[in-house]
């Protein structure tokens, strides 16, 4: 039997290489994302991959919309096995014109927008998965993405930090509630994820690829990916409730950040 995955936020970078590893793996993919030419691109990509997706354009910080969203692809495809939530973000993602700040200064409608994405998010895509696999009986995935600033803060980032704090508190208190239904639930919480285009030829480019870590690696989205596709499959069977941290050793200190 084929699985069935919905991923927010698969339009987007961490988003996009966790929805083509798994649909890599046999397991079709319901991308997710609120904007329609990045959810072709991975719709597109995960095709020319050998795939099965398809697309499902909704906000998750609106709930009837994801939730909506969530019960079309379950019965488009059949069913659902996997729900993996990484749509979200830092301040950026609540307009060209927000800006990181410290809390006595920062605007309202920023701390607003990443609540709503981050947190609210969490539990509207985790609520809306959750029901169709009580329903299906069959057990289930869910994978919240936390982070390393949820577990150690960061100045200018306290809307951030509390919203996958919340992720993380939130995964265990459903974990206790969805055991009895076979349904694991747990967080992955990144470090510094390097894009493609990170130039680490400059002394900025090196710090932020290799000095927040301490590995001295570059990590990829594709790292985040693989962690992933484990937590989703029998491997990970007996795991739940917990934050899986992929940071290379950067939050035991939070190097090259405070």
């Amino acid at each position: 039997m084929e699985k069935v995955a919905f991923i927010t936020g698969a339009g987007g970078f961490i988003g996009r290489a966790t929805a083509i590893a798994l649909a890599k793996s046999g397991i079709k993919i319901a991308v997710n994302d609120i904007n329609e030419e990045a959810v072709a691109k991975t719709v597109k990509m995960i095709e020319e991959a050998g795939g099965v997706a398809r697309p499902y354009i909704a906000d998750v910080s609106d709930s009837k919309s994801i939730t909506d969203a969530i019960e079309k692809a379950a019965a488009d495809l059949g069913r659902l096995d996997i729900m993996v939530h990484v749509a979200g973000g830092s301040s950026r993602i609540a307009g060209k014109n927000a800006k990181y700040a410290h809390l006595i200064d920062q605007e309202d409608y920023v701390i607003d927008t990443v609540l709503k994405v981050n947190l609210y998010g969490a539990i509207w895509a985790s609520r809306a998965a959750a029901r169709i696999m009580v329903r299906q009986g069959e057990g289930g995935k869910i994978i919240n993405f936390a982070s390393t600033v949820g577990l150690n803060g960061l100045k200018g980032c306290t809307d951030y930090a509390a919203s996958k704090g919340g992720v993380m508190s939130f995964t265990k208190a459903l974990a206790k509630e969805l055991g009895e239904h076979k349904i694991n639930v747990n967080a992955v919480a990144p470090g510094v994820v390097c894009r493609d285009e990170v130039d680490t030829t400059t002394e900025s480019g090196r710090h932020y690829a290799y000095d927040t870590n301490l590995l001295n690696e570059k990590c990829t989205a594709d790292d985040i990916a693989a962690l992933v596709e484990f937590l989703v499959s029998d491997k990970a069977r007996f795991i739940t409730g917990q934050t899986y941290v992929c940071d290379g050793g950067r939050s035991l200190s939070m190097k090259g950040t405070d």
